[in-house]
């Protein structure tokens, strides 16, 4: 609901109660259910706002480093204050004076925590304390913790999220090279106690503002850091083995799962960048299954052909698990298949072709008359749905299996020109059918 939308609501509600066209509690139940909506109208000035402040931390940190050789212990100690205290006190200033300025509140947020890490580095360097990158990171993330519950800041809460991910993932055995250190302080327990806290800011900030943008940046933060340390997790689990089979079934129940989660529970709105776990889950299932479909693919696995272990099997089962209650929560929601029945299936064909692994061709032509039949049913549910964008996605999966096949062969770049010529005057045209059809059926 639009800003001046909402605004007219406000000024009818107390008309058609006195008219008694609702009630006092369904009025208020109205304007509280669209309040997020009216929130998400400022989304552009947070934007520019959070954006502004963040560019305002980077230049101060960039002129200080500089001048950094000409300043002194006690002037470097003095800056490193002065950065501290005068974020938080700009920060508290706008709690206690300024606190329905969403935009202000989330830079000021947001400045405050760049303040802290760059306060930290100036101690640091200037003192010599020591210590690798990560545990500069955990420190950081540890005095950093209470910004977005104070303020409260979602954008506090999302750069919370992306340094959470960079400590997780560096605390790992497989990953000391990558940071160059030892293992962080803080201990997988703490860690996880520490991420309840942003997920409890996350989950207050849902209930609360649902619609509202500054949600949608927290849900994108949550997809992602999920993402990069549910795939890393997965890489370290099969790496010792080379176990590529068990690692492609591990991210096929992974992005199904992401998919159904997007589709039913963590999402903001009807357009794909307010889905980022749908969309997520869409493009790694595709890029997953289109990556089997060549027989080259079936050659390569073939040098990997190992058993999984203990630990990786009891970490597909879950997997398994978890799709499985999900795939039945969503078809009973919804009451029929979903449209996009092609990334559900992902782990069903992942499965079948490791079990015809020994057999290339089989395992090849089986990966291919899924993924075709797949994209038909969303061509089919397209046209039933009057819905041009689900008809576009089938026919780009179907053109690009036969793409990957047609590059695969001997030809020379002229019949690859021409395949691409011929494959866009068939999208133009059953588009521009397709649009008319559909125009007459509305």
């Amino acid at each position: 609901m639009s800003k001046e939308t909402y605004q007219w609501l406000e000024r009818e509600l107390p008309s058609w109660v006195k008219e008694g066209l609702v009630s006092e509690g369904s009025a208020q139940a109205l304007l509280q259910r669209y309040a997020g909506d009216k929130a998400s109208s400022r989304s552009s000035g947070t934007a520019f706002s959070l954006l502004g402040f963040v560019l305002v931390g980077l230049g101060i940190i960039s002129i200080f480093a500089y001048n950094w050789d000409e300043l002194g212990h006690l002037e470097r100690t003095l800056l490193a204050v002065l950065l501290l205290v005068g974020a938080q006190a700009f920060a508290f200033w706008v709690r206690r004076y300024r606190a329905s300025d969403a935009a202000l509140r989330e830079g000021s947020g947001v400045f405050w925590f760049l303040m802290t890490g760059a306060s930290l580095a100036i101690i640091g360097q200037t003192y010599h304390l020591g210590g690798s990158m990560l545990d500069f990171l955990s420190v950081w993330l540890v005095l950093s913790l209470g910004i977005a519950w104070v303020l409260p800041s979602s954008g506090a809460a999302f750069f919370q999220m992306i340094l959470w991910t960079f400590v997780w993932l560096g605390s790992r055995d497989e990953m000391r090279e990558v940071f160059s250190s030892e293992h962080s302080f803080l201990s997988p327990w703490m860690l996880a106690l520490l991420a309840l806290s942003w997920l409890g800011f996350y989950a207050l900030r849902y209930r609360k503002e649902r619609n509202a943008y500054a949600t949608l940046l927290l849900g994108w933060a949550l997809a992602v850091c999920v993402l990069a340390v549910g795939s890393v997790e997965m890489l370290l689990a099969t790496y010792p083995e080379q176990n590529v089979r068990m690692l492609s079934m591990l991210f096929a129940f992974f992005f199904a799962i992401y998919y159904l989660l997007g589709k039913m529970y963590f999402f903001w709105g009807e357009k794909s960048w307010q889905r980022p776990f749908e969309r997520m889950g869409k493009l790694g299932a595709l890029v997953l299954v289109l990556a089997h479909v060549s027989f080259n693919a079936g050659t390569w696995l073939l040098r990997f052909d190992l058993e999984p272990t203990r630990y990786n099997s009891l970490l597909g089962l879950l997997l398994m698990l978890l799709f499985g209650v999900l795939l039945i929560l969503f078809i009973r929601k919804e009451q029929k298949l979903p449209s996009e029945i092609l990334v559900c299936a992902v782990p069903i064909i992942m499965l079948g072709y490791n079990l015809l692994h020994t057999m290339p061709y089989s395992a090849m032509l089986f990966v291919n008359a899924s993924v075709i039949l797949g994209a038909g049913w969303m061509i089919y549910c397209g046209i039933k749905e009057v819905t041009l964008g689900l008809v576009n996605q089938g026919m780009i999966v179907i053109a690009l299996v036969i793409w990957i096949h047609f590059f695969n062969a001997n030809f020379d770049l002229v019949a690859k020109g021409m395949a691409f010529i011929v494959t866009g005057i068939l999208f133009l045209s059953l588009n521009a059918f397709l649009k008319r059809r559909f125009r007459g059926v509305a």
